[in-house]
């Protein structure tokens, strides 16, 4: 009877189990493994290389190389042009050692001749390096905010005209370096020091306190590059290769103001405009250009101490014709629009006209003052790169040579006029519209 009873309890079950139209059969499995941290990697971290590894860069600092970032040439100090070549490596996380060759070079090429060269050496420490790399937010490379001590000794320092003699300076600077997408760096900085210059056969010696502010735009070379990590479309984000694009204004900020010293600045206005010849990739540009250099050097002589105050005022036009020679084909294969980017050759012809004032002021009060104006008209063909940054932005570089006249106009000589073979180039960055 027991098993009787049974009956109606199996029933029951099977009666519940009818009224179901669905069944789910659901499975759990467990495996073991690493939790990998998830990084995402947006356009701007491709850009700046946040996120590649580096250990070492050898650089080359265009800036310093080019004869129109706004202070004369004629200084001959590495602020205001010459070649530098830096090597920073990095044997941890977080500090860095940084050592530069720079060598002061004339822009006129007749006859080229040294004219100042010396070294530095700068520690670095890339504060808040390994908290980034500890939460993931970045490699451990050479892109981040730093500060440093750098010895700079300036061993020749040209020739006697120039007002810049020999001398070695220690400084306190901060700063912030990013790479530049693959191949490219910029580099800037403050410091503030002090600078000896060593007692000679025409001067006293003394110390003094100075201040500098450096910017560093060029070229760097560090390991390969991992295949497959950069894609373009990250890029174009930023470049806006895919922008239709025929005319464009240009405004210079990179050039606009530049303290080379604490006795020293100078500023360089540029305005551009380029059209586009149609559907052509050629192209025009018309620029205007005012600048000034303003400058007091305090010397001490073996007879007294005195002040030379320089004021240098010009102001000039470029016109320059483009040719992008790849853009045809990038347009074919789907990776630019019809713009105003990318990689030229350029015919450019350009003028200019500036006036130098130097008032020399000894201690004894008997003032004197040179005055001597320049013009200058020049031709010549480049090679250059442009891209739009962002939406509003953009950088130029290009470099060439060219043939040259020149007249200076003294109260003393009267003009004097001389053709000569010029280094040409620019490197501008700032706003497009």
């Amino acid at each position: 009877m027991k098993h009787l009873a049974l009956i109606p309890l199996l029933l029951h079950t099977a009666f519940a189990s009818a009224q179901q139209t669905d069944t789910v059969i659901s499975e759990i499995r467990t495996e073991q493994g690493m939790l990998e941290r998830q990084r995402i990697v947006n356009p701007y971290d491709e850009v700046f290389g946040i996120h590649e590894p580096a250990r070492w860069l050898f650089k080359w600092d265009a800036a310093g190389f080019l004869p129109s970032t706004g202070i004369d040439p004629l200084a001959h100090d590495f602020n205001g042009g010459g070649l530098r070549f830096d090597a920073e490596w990095k044997p941890g996380q977080a500090f860095s050692l940084n050592a530069s060759y720079m060598v002061g070079i004339d822009f006129i090429l007749d006859g080229l001749d040294l004219l100042s060269h010396g070294f530095s050496l700068e520690p670095r420490w890339y504060f808040g390096m390994r908290k980034r790399v500890r939460e993931g937010r970045g490699a451990s490379n050479l892109s981040g905010n730093y500060v440093g001590l750098e010895l700079h000794n300036l061993l020749r320092a040209g020739k006697a005209e120039s007002g810049v003699r020999a001398h070695s300076s220690a400084l306190a600077r901060i700063g912030l370096q990013r790479r530049l997408f693959r191949y490219g760096f910029f580099d800037i900085s403050y410091g503030i020091g002090l600078r000896n210059f060593p007692s000679t056969v025409y001067s006293r010696g003394r110390t003094n306190l100075f201040s500098d502010a450096r910017l560093g735009v060029g070229l760097a070379l560090a390991r390969p590059k991992t295949a497959g990590k950069t894609q373009a479309p990250g890029y174009c984000e930023v470049l806006q290769c895919f922008r239709e694009e025929r005319r464009m204004v240009k405004i210079d900020l990179f050039n606009l103001f530049r303290v080379t010293a604490s006795d020293q600045f100078a500023g360089t206005a540029r305005v551009a405009l380029e059209q586009k010849i149609g559907d052509s990739p050629f192209s025009v540009e018309l620029e205007g250009m005012l600048q000034g250099w303003f400058a007091n050097y305090e010397y001490s002589t073996f007879t007294e101490p005195s002040t030379q105050k320089i004021r240098n005022f010009s102001y000039g036009a470029q016109l320059q014709g483009r040719y992008y020679y790849a853009q045809k084909r990038r347009i074919a294969t789907g990776k630019s629009g019809n713009n105003l980017s990318g990689a030229y050759l350029a015919l450019q012809g350009d003028s200019r006209w500036g006036q130098n004032n130097t008032t020399f002021i000894p201690t004894s009060g008997n003032s004197s003052k040179r005055q001597y104006t320049t013009a200058l008209v020049r031709g010549g063909f480049l090679w250059g790169i442009q891209y739009r940054l962002f939406e509003k932005g953009f950088i130029d570089f290009n470099f060439g040579a060219g043939r040259g006249q020149e007249s200076v106009t003294t109260e003393t000589n009267g003009t004097n006029t001389f053709e000569e073979w010029y280094i040409m180039g620019s490197l501008r960055a700032g706003l497009a519209f």
